[in-house]
């Protein structure tokens, strides 16, 4: 019995392996066709694109040279800024060291130095003498 059923699946299989494998062959052909016209679409549309891709080159050549002039005028405003904030902190410096100056009470100035200003070459010591 298992002999005879072996026997008729393989007079089946020789039947239908060959009309399957047709049956593959055909879709697969099918499928090469739907590919190659998928390709010849694709270069017809990069071909299209070809002029737009030119005109979006000559517009970002156009807008080039204001970019490159807003770049130069951003750094010349980061320059200015820098040199405001720094100016402005010596400024502060300098009015914080004045008014550092003038809280002093008068008795304090005058035991100091009788509001007279003593100015230091260098190489001189507090009382205005040349180190030996």
């Amino acid at each position: 019995m298992l002999d005879a059923f072996l026997v008729a699946l393989k007079d089946l299989c020789v039947t239908l392996l060959p009309i399957l494998g047709a049956a593959a062959l055909i879709y697969l052909c099918i499928l090469l066709k739907h590919l190659w016209q998928l390709i010849d679409t694709a270069k017809e549309t990069v071909k299209n694109l070809d002029p737009t891709i030119a005109g979006v080159n000559q517009s970002l050549d156009k807008i080039q040279k204001p970019l490159d002039t807003v770049v130069r005028l951003s750094r010349s405003v980061d320059k200015v800024q820098d040199k405001t904030d720094e100016l402005l902190g010596k400024a502060a410096d300098f009015v914080a060291s004045r008014t550092a100056g003038e809280e002093k009470s008068p008795a304090q100035s005058e035991a100091g130095n009788s509001g007279s200003t003593v100015i230091q070459q260098p190489g001189e010591d507090k009382e205005g003498q040349a180190h030996e």
